[in-house]
């Protein structure tokens, strides 16, 4: 699980959250707005998704 969430993190998905992005799937924060909703861009394909900040701590982890 990830602590604090900054943007330009590369962060790696751990649990299945659709049957289009399997686990393991790597990202980029972009942002996290005023909302705490953040914004993320998947490396294979660049598309933006975003998660709640709640949410988003629990289904990634910080990509090595």
């Amino acid at each position: 699980m990830i602590d604090e969430v900054t943007a330009g993190a590369k962060v790696k998905l751990r649990e299945k959250i659709s049957d289009s992005v399997p686990i393991g799937s790597i990202a980029t924060v972009l942002y996290i707005d005023d909302l705490d909703n953040v914004f993320i861009e998947w490396v294979s394909n660049g598309r933006l998704t975003s998660f709640s900040k709640k949410n988003f701590k629990s289904l990634f982890d910080t990509a090595e």
